[in-house]
């Protein structure tokens, strides 16, 4: 009764969500929906007056390859799609010398990390300039992997970083439907096809089965890190990927980041960089699809603040999408 409870519970949430939002829905007339992704990023200037320039690449939010939905269809293009524009668009642009990496980020998918991780990586060999990981609040597993393309990783002196590891979120309801008599009877073509079901208990080979997928994983991203911080041993690293966090003082000592300080002395040792062969006073530039005025690079745009489609399915379905997280989600 414990979980009929809940899930009533998480209906009548619903319920109130939608009726806050009675009469304050626009629905697209005129044939066609709305489509966002239309309109190109423009570019705003934060600060500096030279003629070349440093991008401002911001990794915030949840990293994933998905777009966010409203009810009328996508809202918001996903994190690796708009990292994917920005770099095209930096392409054309020779006066970009250099990238900040911003990165305020618990981490998200797998796949979506390793997209940008990559992408970030082919940008710089193709264009042999700097790119900079500047660590915000969070830069926790997938934001971390992220990083691992930057030649220089700097954070805040409050940053929590780390989180090396990989989760695959799992929960199972078979005890408490048995309790109130409701029974899985789901046909499938093999014993393993329904692994990680919610309704039925996971035998000890389906256990070793997704733990080695973890560990196929994990041993990834240990080697994303080997390559991305010459100066850790595979072993040490190891010894650092426990799945725990770091302050950014624990992270320095521990050779996890090369620096703690500021964004303006983050800049500085930017144009300090051997393969920096820009001014003395860049244009430090975002690209955006916003009206807004940006007056300092801590008003780049960040994550979309709610996705109702999201927090719906959350509520009512949690865990309904299977998926291996590079994730730091206490």
């Amino acid at each position: 009764m414990d979980r009929a409870r809940q899930v009533i519970s998480r209906l009548l949430i619903v319920s109130l969500i939608l009726a806050s939002f009675a009469g304050c829905c626009i629905v697209p007339v005129g044939g066609g929906p709305i489509n966002p992704f239309s309109e190109e990023y423009d570019e705003k200037v934060i600060q500096g007056e030279g003629s070349d320039k440093v991008l401002v690449i911001p990794i915030e939010g949840v990293i994933t390859d998905e777009e966010t939905a409203g009810f009328f269809g996508p809202t918001e293009e996903s994190m690796v799609a708009q990292v994917m524009t920005q770099l095209n668009r930096a392409r054309e642009d020779n006066s970009v010398r250099a990238i900040i990496l911003k990165i305020n980020s618990p981490g998200g998918g797998v796949t979506a990390s390793d997209i940008i991780h990559r992408e970030i990586n082919k940008f710089k060999k193709e264009k042999d300039i700097p790119v900079i990981a500047v660590f915000m609040d969070i830069a926790a597993s997938g934001g971390y992997y992220v990083a691992m393309s930057a030649d220089r990783v700097y954070a805040h002196p409050t940053t929590v970083t780390g989180s090396i590891g990989v989760i695959f979120g799992l929960v199972n309801i078979k005890e408490g439907l048995d309790k109130i008599g409701i029974k899985d009877y789901s046909i499938t073509s093999g014993e393993n096809k329904a692994i990680g079901s919610a309704t039925r208990e996971m035998t000890e080979e389906q256990k070793r089965i997704l733990q080695s997928i973890v560990d196929d994983l994990y041993q990834r991203f240990v080697s994303v890190i080997d390559e991305g911080r010459p100066n850790l041993t595979r072993n040490r690293i190891l010894e650092l990927a426990d799945g725990r966090v770091y302050s950014a003082n624990q992270a320095k000592a521990n050779g996890l980041v090369d620096d703690v300080g500021y964004f303006d002395e983050f800049l500085d040792k930017l144009k300090t960089l051997p393969n920096y062969r820009g001014g003395s006073d860049p244009r430090v530039v975002l690209y955006s699809r916003s009206d807004r005025k940006f007056n300092n690079v801590y008003q780049t745009p960040g994550a979309e603040s709610s996705d109702l489609g999201r927090i719906i399915k959350e509520l009512v379905f949690p865990g309904s999408s299977a998926k291996f997280y590079y994730i730091w989600n206490p």
